[in-house]
């Protein structure tokens, strides 16, 4: 009855759903899904010019807005199985393309990984030069491409997506003018992605106190007894300067301290040019260990285990007198050079700060400013050289302060090693490594007490390299750290019927390598000993999404799986449990509520699985 030629509704609904399809294919060509549901990730094109005469070139930006609370995985990820972003540009005859140039992606840790992981987030552009070819004719030409990328939130990933992009572009004779874009992506400073100017304007908000705090830093140098003895140098060499003409000693004092803030300025140059790749080792926790055992050797200077001492042969040369400004400025380059690895103690923690945030405008001015706090003192003392012999003398109030400067450097260290730590299996061998290595290192070649003999020292020294050689074999075995092994069957196809045939629950982890969380999933839930243990009363089945395969496919349309990892429980009756499905990272108390019910309750909130 439904389809009898009486019911008038075919006539005009089949016009009116053909002109709905047209208009769905029209959008195909910009975005890989429909606009009413654009997901997760919003992909624009745009060009430099609407017109422009062959042989020029044009710039190309492709903008990926992306949903809040999503990223995608940058162009180079820290983990090899991550899916990474790409752009490709169609071939053409007329069209070139130069190099993508990519933004620098943020370093953010999530739920589920082992570390800091290398996202884009938010409004992304990806940035090329192209260039129409000499003998291109009047014509009307469109730049296409294609932008692939994976999106994923703090708990799940969706499957890789591929979105086509394409930009008309008109070819005219060379007397017709050419019309640029007005597009403001072009007018904004390309070198850095919208997430890294916004995270720049917060370093900006914040950055009075960063400064304070910096020069606070370099005033507290000037308590070290390494430094101290530098003061005495400075004041005689303004003093034979200056004479009693306290202006012309104020602008040498302006000079000398100019050239100390110089010498740290580079250190923070240095070191924020190089938090461009620090940021990836500090994912690997050897290179962490090293940064560790490094702070805490310092710290340990701090206590008094052994000194680290101006050279000699630096004191003497910068000891000698130049005259004018530029000789004051060579001094103060000089003492800066001098002061720099006495102080390595407190200087190596902050560069490792520094460096971790990748910002190299701000590390250079940071280190700048401590360079200023460093040398204020020498140029009040320049100005009143009667102040020297109003300095308090050497004594047990510089050791304190010392030890206060220790204690710092430790928490510096614990910075950096617990957020390593929280993620290995073994935390106790590790810890235990750490300190074994640090034990060795210390025992075998740092500590300086006087009474030791020359036998008595190479002893110590094989020692101290025994205990660092255990120190790394605990640290392995804690990184390679296995818990209980769960026996998974590789899903091929199998009906559901079969695999819960033994009256066993059946759980289903739709899984991929380039799954983050999934990996998460499998390294820190399903390595639990709690979880590994409820698994024997079940059919553990493991579909790999990694490659395209049938059944793998056809089993995640059953169960409408649109993010991994998701696991779902078939109780031993046959019927789904809808209410223990999880869809992203879960942790394992949280996995073994699920387990436990489904194995209590075989009757519950039941829908059939097949």
């Amino acid at each position: 009855m439904c389809c009898t030629p009486s019911n008038p509704e075919p006539r005009w609904f089949f016009p009116f759903a053909l002109i709905l399809a047209l208009l769905w294919m029209g959008t195909g060509t910009v975005f890989a899904v429909p606009r009413n549901d654009p997901g997760p990730v919003e992909v624009s094109a745009y060009l430099s010019h609407q017109t422009i005469h062959p042989g020029q070139s044009f710039r190309i930006a492709v903008v990926a807005e992306i949903k809040p609370g999503f990223h995608i995985n940058s162009h180079q990820p820290t983990e090899g199985f991550l899916v990474p972003t790409t752009v490709e540009f169609d071939t053409s005859d007329t069209l070139v393309f130069s190099a993508i140039s990519y933004p620098r992606p943020q370093l953010k840790s999530l739920s589920f990984s082992n570390g800091k992981l290398a996202l884009y987030e938010g409004e992304v552009s990806f940035l090329a030069q192209g260039m129409v070819k000499q003998n291109t004719p009047k014509s009307a030409l469109s730049v296409s491409g294609t932008l692939r990328f994976q999106a994923c939130d703090d708990k799940a990933c969706l499957m890789p997506q591929q979105v086509t992009f394409s930009v008309p572009l008109k070819v005219v004779e060379t007397t017709e003018p050419v019309v640029l874009t007005a597009s403001p992506v072009f007018q904004q400073n390309t070198t850095l992605s919208s997430q890294e100017k916004r995270a720049e304007t917060l370093l900006k908000q914040g950055l009075v106190y960063a400064v304070v705090a910096f020069f606070v830093f370099g005033l507290a140098l000037n308590l070290t007894p390494c430094v101290y003895p530098v003061i005495p140098m400075t004041v005689a060499f303004f003093s034979s300067q200056g004479g009693e003409k306290k202006r012309k000693t104020f602008v040498l004092g302006l000079y000398y301290v100019f050239g100390i803030a110089v010498v740290f300025s580079i250190l923070g140059l240095i070191s924020g040019l190089a938090g461009r790749q620090w940021g990836f080792l500090f994912q690997n926790p050897w290179f962490v260990i090293g940064i560790t055992v490094i702070i805490l050797a310092m710290a340990a200077s701090m206590f008094g285990a052994f000194e680290i001492r101006v050279p000699a042969v630096l004191m003497q040369y910068g000891g000698k007198s130049r005259a004018g400004a530029i000789g004051a400025l060579v001094m103060g380059l000089t003492v800066g050079a001098v002061i720099a690895p006495c102080a390595a103690g407190i200087i190596v923690g902050l560069i490792g700060l520094v460096a971790k945030s990748g910002m190299v405008a701000k590390a250079t001015l940071l280190f700048f400013v401590m360079g200023l706090g460093l040398g204020l003192p020498y140029l009040l003392l320049a100005i009143f050289s009667g102040l020297l012999s109003r300095l308090p003398k050497s004594g047990m109030w510089m050791v304190w302060v010392r030890k206060l400067l220790g204690f710092l450097l430790i928490g510096v260290a614990l910075s950096f090693l617990v957020p390593q730590g929280e993620q290995v299996p073994d935390q106790q061998g590790f810890y235990l490594g750490v300190l074994a290595m640090f034990a060795g290192v210390f025992l075998g070649f740092l500590d300086s007490a006087e009474g030791f003999g020359q036998g008595f020292k190479r002893i110590r020294a094989v020692f101290g390299a025994l205990l660092i050689l255990t120190g790394i074999l605990f640290v392995h075995q804690s990184l390679r750290a296995q818990t209980m092994p769960i026996d998974w069957i590789s899903y091929a196809g199998e009906s559901l019927e079969d695999l819960h045939r033994g009256k066993k629950p059946v759980l289903i982890d739709f899984y991929a390598d380039w799954c983050a969380a999934c990996r998460a999933l499998d390294r820190k839930t399903f390595a639990d000993a709690r979880v590994a243990t409820l698994a024997k009363n079940f059919v553990m089945v493991r579909t790999d999404l990694s490659r395209y395969n049938s059944a793998g496919e056809a089993l995640r349309k059953r169960f409408n799986v649109s993010g991994l990892p998701t696991v779902v429980i078939i109780r031993a009756d046959g019927t789904l449990a809808q209410d223990l499905r999880t869809v992203g990272f879960v942790g394992a108390s949280d996995m073994v509520k699920r387990m436990k019910a489904a194995l209590a309750d075989r009757s519950r909130g039941a829908s059939p699985a097949h």
